[in-house]
């Protein structure tokens, strides 16, 4: 699918009016946000790297929590750069249309968001068809 700003807008301009996006004046949060993205990164690298005691799950399922917490990682770094713009965001979809809305502005920053839709699909409860309408 072909990235759409308009589309974006007209999300964001929604979202905002639902209070799943409000305007802040809290950039203080931007430095804790940013803290967490990078202690979220070393935890991930932490559980992606350690091998686990026979008596412990398996490493496929650490490896599913490095993934996870990365995912999370990222989150925090895109509220950061949201909350920067002057926004806050309350849901995962929301941060998503704002970093669209407000931080997309050209064509390889539109693939990465595809990517972070894609991962968010991948890592919600129910997999993938959970975001297929």
């Amino acid at each position: 699918m072909e990235f759409d700003k308009k589309i974006y807008m007209n999300m964001f301009k929604k979202a905002l009016a639902g209070d799943r996006i409000k305007k802040s004046q809290e950039a203080f949060k931007i430095k804790l946000f940013l803290s967490k993205a990078e202690n979220s990164l070393l935890i991930s690298k932490y559980v992606k790297d350690m091998q686990p005691a026979k008596d412990q799950p398996e490493k496929l399922h650490w490896d599913y929590w490095a993934i996870t917490i990365s995912y999370y990682a990222m989150l925090y770094a895109a509220k950061a750069a949201i909350l920067s713009k002057g926004y806050e965001v309350n849901d995962h979809d929301a941060a998503q249309i704002a970093v669209g809305h407000l931080l997309v502005p050209d064509r390889l920053e539109r693939e990465d968001l595809e990517l972070l839709s894609q991962s968010r699909e991948l890592l919600s409860p129910k997999g993938p068809e959970r975001h297929a309408n």
